[in-house]
């Protein structure tokens, strides 16, 4: 039946009899069918005046048993569509799923972007809600990427279908992350969805090249970054080198997904599982579903754990810049410094951790918390620290993929004359206190501190010195029928500088991750040193030394090491691409142009534009505001507008001279001014049209405003 005939038969009733007729006929039905059924005969209103037909009894009786066969019908098809609809209402009930304050608004959203793919909907953990306020669209910032050297008989067809294997039975690898459009961020776990694994053959390179092209690869790809509402979190990327049986395999995660422990669990079931598949074993690996460490996190008094935020950190808030540091507008440019730590080192942390009863990590936090406070010239500082974030209570916790981990502000405060052993016990107590209380967001505990600055302004993180038995820094468990060989990982959090005491190479140490937008190379070496030398004081150190016998930095070579041509370099970039006319210009190009340019401080009453001087430079006004006057050969006269930055204030080699004297600041705030040589601004420009209509937009506007200032200026 079609949906049209269907229709017809409702309203069948209310038909003329010709009509009912050839619906009848339509439906192959040979039930005859009465000149106007007696339901609805209307004899007044009938037009039909052609004679009636003669209907037997018998054939009245098969008319009603027609009649009652189509309300039966059309009872039946009503009661179906009732329950279809009950049916589609029930798949949009917010009950379906595990998220709590999920609304019925927001699961439509979800439901309109995913149909019918959608398992369950979550609400995200406390470390997740940190990356993502801190970046949405996920590039350098909260990368991990995995390069695993590996020695394997790989059928590149057995290996796709083990990885789709692994994200059936991971829910974390078939998430995405929906934040727009919606009263809040949740994780929603679709029923189906294949990781992205790409196979490139490259044994015909030489091993430098291979070398060369992998690592170009995996920049291109955290340059890619991932979009968290649409693409695949899981990218496996697997090169072949000339080597025989030997190749690189990339693994890619954003690291909201994602966590070191994760990292671990993937590779065994991957490589376990294919090793298991080759040799025709069919090896069933478990469904780990987040369901129940979500419902633990619902149970969590996150106001009672926010209280104690607001006590443990009670201190005035302090600008956490580290001597060095230098704030950015750019985005993030890695960099890593890897200082290992000599055996002779590592005992001594050890006897140390002996000694004074507190963990490794405990002694290294307080190490790093005197000296970079003593560089600030303080007895106290605050900086994050990363937690596993997988509770004991969930004991599934620690076998499942996704992303647990949280960040924790430590506070690390001391007397110069208390005993060592003192601040470290009690800065041990402070992070046992700190991780029974990490179920808040960092957002969340800013807030509740009532704080417009960050909390903190570095990260911190530990793995320990103990390697795997394959010696591979992923904590994947030796895994048959792979030989591991070497690899790397890029593990990039949102800070200018995070600390990770990891292995290495196989040796334990310091690897500094930094942005070389805010730290240069050479202050970060001499943080390096300043650390080693604490760590060496640690040799003789007892239950009663005191905090003052630990060596003090010098922060004089911080200031020294500074590189003052880069800084500025940076800061002149940062303005520039605040400024609309540069809107899309990529950063480097931007560097390279401040390589050239100039930035000058004003304040009221200082003449920012004087035609003798600076011919040769536009003039933007890249901060703050003025009201500038003109000078004439009558003097000075009423101010022709308000400037606001982005204004170009000297553009005499486009308009002509046909303006004043001078142009004068007065009665506003300071502004900073950025001079770009015309030479250099034309050859910047010769290769950007676009980024030159826009400048030619806003000489129009200025050019007006100029030729006023200069007739009122007669």
């Amino acid at each position: 039946m079609k949906p049209n005939d269907a229709q017809l038969i409702r309203n069948g009733l209310e038909l003329n009899s010709r009509m009912l007729g050839r619906l009848m006929d339509k439906l192959n039905c040979d039930i005859p069918v009465p000149a106007t059924p007696p339901a609805v005969r209307r004899p007044a209103e009938r037009r039909d005046r052609s004679p009636s037909r003669y209907v037997p009894e018998k054939e009245k009786t098969e008319i009603r048993k027609a009649r009652e066969e189509l309300f039966h019908r059309f009872a039946g098809m009503e009661e179906r569509e009732v329950s279809e609809g009950r049916a589609k209402r029930e798949v949009l009930d917010t009950a379906q799923y595990t998220a709590a304050s999920l609304t019925d608004k927001d699961l439509n959203t979800i439901i309109g972007m995913y149909g019918n793919s959608v398992e369950n909907i979550y609400e995200l953990g406390p470390g997740q809600r940190w990356m993502l306020e801190t970046g949405q669209k996920v590039k350098s910032a909260f990368f991990l990427q995995l390069e695993t050297r590996a020695v394997i008989d790989l059928n590149p067809a057995i290996f796709r279908q083990q990885a789709d294997k692994v994200c059936e039975k991971h829910e974390s690898l078939r998430s995405s992350f929906v934040y727009r459009n919606v009263s809040q961020p949740y994780r929603v776990v679709l029923k189906d969805r294949h990781p992205e694994v790409n196979y490139f053959d490259l044994s015909d390179l030489s091993e430098e090249e291979f070398e060369d092209k992998v690592h170009s690869c995996m920049e291109a790809d955290r340059i890619r970054g991932f979009d968290l509402e649409r693409d695949s979190l899981l990218r496996i990327s697997v090169y072949k080198s000339g080597k025989k049986d030997t190749y690189s395999l990339v693994v890619s995660q954003p690291h909201i997904n994602t966590d070191g422990t994760s990292i671990g669990v993937l590779f065994g079931d991957l490589f376990v599982g294919y090793a298991l598949d080759l040799n025709g074993i069919d090896k069933k690996i478990e469904a780990r579903t987040y369901k129940s460490y979500a419902e633990h996190l619902q149970n969590i008094d996150r106001e009672k754990e926010l209280d104690w935020w607001k006590h443990y950190l009670s201190r005035e808030a302090e600008d956490q810049l580290l001597p060095g540091q230098m704030k950015s507008e750019l985005d993030y440019d890695h960099a890593s410094y890897f200082v290992p730590f000599t055996q002779e080192e590592q005992e001594d942390l050890l006897a140390a951790q002996k000694r004074l009863k507190v963990t490794q990590f405990v002694l290294l936090q307080c190490l790093w918390g005197i000296m970079a406070a003593r560089l600030k010239g303080r007895k106290s500082i605050v900086f994050g620290i990363i937690s596993a974030g997988r509770d004991a209570e969930v004991s599934e916790s620690m076998m499942q993929t996704g992303g647990f981990v949280n960040v924790l502000p430590i506070e690390i405060s001391f007397d110069e004359e208390e005993p060592f052993s003192e601040l470290a016990s009690r800065t041990q107590m402070d992070f046992v206190s700190a991780m029974n209380n990490s179920h808040c967001s960092l957002s969340e505990i800013q807030e509740a501190l009532g704080r417009d600055q960050p909390v903190f302004g570095h990260l911190m993180n530990y793995r320990s010195m103990t390697r795997n038995q394959s010696g591979h820094a992923s904590g994947a468990p030796g895994l048959p029928g792979v030989q591991i060989i070497g690899g790397d990982m890029y593990d990039n959090l949102s800070e200018d500088l995070c600390l990770y005491f990891t292995a290495k190479k196989d040796q334990f140490g310091c690897d500094y991750f930094y942005n070389e937008r805010a730290f240069s190379r050479e202050v970060i070496g001499l943080l390096a040193d300043f650390f080693k030398s604490m760590l060496a004081a640690l040799k003789n150190v007892t239950a009663e030394t005191k905090v003052s016998e630990f060596p003090s930095p010098d922060a004089d070579l911080i200031y020294f090491a500074q590189d003052v041509r880069k800084i500025r370099q940076v800061k002149i970039a940062g303005f520039m691409k605040k400024h609309p006319v540069f809107a899309s210009v990529p950063e480097e190009a931007l560097l390279s142009l401040a390589e050239t340019c100039t930035l000058d401080h004003f304040q009221e009453g200082s003449i920012i534009v004087n035609p003798s001087e600076y011919t040769e430079n536009i003039t933007v006004l890249v901060q703050g505001r003025a009201v500038l006057y003109g000078e004439s050969e009558g003097g000075w006269r009423n101010p022709a507008r308000v400037f606001r930055p982005g204004s170009i204030l000297d553009i005499g080699a486009l308009i002509g001279e046909m303006r004043p004297r001078n142009l004068v600041m007065n009665d506003m705030e300071d502004v900073t001014v950025l001079r770009i040589p015309y030479g250099a601004f034309l050859d910047f420009l010769h290769e950007r049209p676009a980024v030159f209509l826009r400048l030619l937009s806003q000489v129009e506007k200025e050019k007006q405003d100029y030729m006023r200032l200069w007739l009122k200026a007669l």
